[in-house]
């Protein structure tokens, strides 16, 4: 019997913003290669889990934006929570703090690298 699936991009399109899906989209190869991941967006997920995924994500979101001081972009939170979910909440690896730090850390490093990136990122971008 084979599982009907849909794409971690459905998930996404409805839970977090266009243009940090586009960021998504445009760093791909650089979040695949510093998370080691086969797939990012194109991850197949049970279509039997896909409203428990939308209410994990979303409350996942929501509570780490409602502890952004005011006037910070939720952005980066977006992407970097879209990340994480996948890999922690949908793969079940287990969080390994340290680990966890660098591949933000490398992955802050690439955006910074970017200014045009940087500045979407940041929501600083016109």
């Amino acid at each position: 019997m084979v599982e009907d699936t849909y794409p971690y991009r459905e998930l996404l399109q409805r839970v977090i913003s266009p243009v940090a899906l586009s960021i998504l989209e445009r760093m791909t190869p650089v979040i695949s290669s510093i998370y080691d991941l086969d797939e990012l967006l194109d991850a197949r997920l049970p279509v039997t889990e896909q409203a428990i995924h939308e209410e994990q994500f979303t409350e996942r979101l929501a509570r780490i934006v409602r502890l952004l001081p005011p006037g910070i972009s939720p952005m980066p939170n977006e992407v970097f929570t879209a990340i994480e979910f996948l890999i922690y909440q949908i793969r079940g690896e287990p969080i390994r703090l340290g680990l966890a730090i660098a591949r933000l850390e490398e992955l802050s490093y690439e955006i910074k690298a970017d200014p045009t990136l940087h500045q979407l990122v940041t929501g600083r971008a016109n």
